[in-house]
C-alpha cells in the first residue's frame, strides 16, 4: 500500500473541518514547492555580466569606496 493509499485511508475518518485544513496545508506545501523549483539555468557568465555592469567603474580602490561611505555615515548623524 502506497503512503498516498495510507494518507486517503486516515483522511476518510476524519471530520470536513480537518480535512478543509489537512487541504489547506498541503496547498501551501505544493505552492512552495513551485516557488523553489529552479527555472532555466542561466550560465554564470551571463549572471557576473549583468552584476558587474550595474555599478560603473569610477576607479576607486575599495578602501576610498569605504572611506567614503564612512564620511557619508558620519555626516548623516551629525
Amino acid at each position: 500500500m502506497s503512503t498516498l493509499e495510507k494518507t486517503i485511508d486516515l483522511l476518510n475518518a476524519l471530520p470536513e473541518d480537518q480535512i478543509e485544513t489537512i487541504y489547506h496545508f498541503v496547498q501551501l506545501l505544493s505552492s512552495q514547492q513551485k516557488a523553489e523549483m529552479p527555472g532555466e539555468a542561466i550560465p554564470m557568465e551571463d549572471i557576473l555580466g549583468n552584476i558587474v555592469g550595474a555599478i560603473p567603474d569610477t576607479g576607486k580602490t575599495l578602501e576610498e569606496y569605504r572611506a567614503e561611505r564612512i564620511k557619508e555615515w558620519y555626516e548623516a548623524a551629525n
